[in-house]
C-alpha cells in the first residue's frame, strides 16, 4: 500500500488535460467533476483504498496533477498510466515537505504496508 500526498509533474506530460480525464473516466468507481477534480476508490473493509485528486492546466497543457490519498502499488500504476507512464518521466513533489523526488524514492517514502 501507498499513502501520498504528492504533486505530479511531467517532464513534460505527452497526454493533454483532456486526454487525462478521457482516461481516469474509465476507471472502475471513479467519480470525475467538470472542473477537474476527481476521487478513485476500490477495496471493501480493511481493504478499501481512496485517492483524491485534481487535473491542472496551463496554456492549454496539462500542467501538474496533485494526488491524496492511499492504494495498492498496482492501482497507482493503473492510475500513473493515465498520465502516460511510463513513457513519461514523472517527478513527484510532496506537498506539505516542498521536496521533488524521482520516481524510485516517492515509492520508496510513500510505502506504508504490504500491498494486498
Amino acid at each position: 500500500m501507498l499513502k501520498f500526498h504528492v504533486n505530479l509533474f511531467g517532464q513534460p506530460y505527452s497526454t493533454t488535460w483532456e486526454q487525462a480525464a478521457a482516461a481516469l473516466r474509465s476507471l472502475p468507481r471513479m467519480i470525475f467533476e467538470p472542473d477537474g477534480s476527481w476521487i478513485w476508490s476500490g477495496g471493501v473493509g480493511p481493504t478499501r483504498w481512496q485517492i483524491d485528486g485534481h487535473l491542472f492546466d496551463f496554456d492549454d497543457c496539462l500542467h501538474r496533477v496533485e494526488l491524496h490519498g492511499h492504494c495498492p502499488t498496482k492501482s497507482f500504476d493503473r492510475l500513473l498510466a493515465c498520465f502516460g507512464w511510463p513513457e513519461t518521466e514523472l517527478i513527484f513533489e510532496q506537498v506539505l515537505e516542498g521536496t521533488t523526488l524521482q520516481e524510485a524514492e516517492f515509492r520508496q517514502l510513500a510505502a506504508c504496508e504490504n500491498d494486498p
